[in-house]
């Protein structure tokens, strides 16, 4: 009886456990609902934006822009940078809240561009890195 009992406990006491770790992984959001990400066009300017939520945040080094091969050059208008050590790339500087950043586009015939690229990657503190993301325009 006492070794029913204990394999009743065991059973109950993992699947308490197990449904614990799986309801903290459905706490991460989406990458798009955790960094919300736009774009405008303004002559030939691309300006792109995120809202960073809380508890995320984005790698500085891995933001680009590229129209067709060529990475462009772009320049941060918005930010909030902290230096922070990661157990992957050490040393290194992430993003929090809201970022906004603008390159120059080599052509401003709006036909070429679906050829603007725009990558980022980003995580979330402490329980998740997300694939690099890549978005055309």
């Amino acid at each position: 009886m006492k070794s029913k009992k204990l394999l009743y406990s065991f059973v109950f006491l993992s699947g308490f456990i197990f449904s614990n770790l799986l309801s903290e992984e459905t706490d991460l959001l989406s990458v798009n609902d955790a960094f919300i990400f736009n774009t405008e066009v303004k002559e030939n300017r691309i300006i792109a934006s995120w809202e960073i939520k809380p508890g995320y945040y984005l790698y500085k080094k891995s933001i680009l822009i590229q129209d067709g091969n060529k990475l462009l050059k772009h320049r941060f208008i918005t930010k909030n940078e902290l230096r922070v050590f990661d157990e992957f790339f050490g040393e290194t500087l992430i993003l929090k809240d809201f970022l906004k950043v603008d390159a120059e586009l080599l052509s401003n015939d709006k036909s070429l561009f679906s050829n603007i690229k725009i990558g980022y990657q980003g995580c979330a503190e402490g329980k998740y890195c997300y694939p690099k993301i890549i978005k055309s325009l």
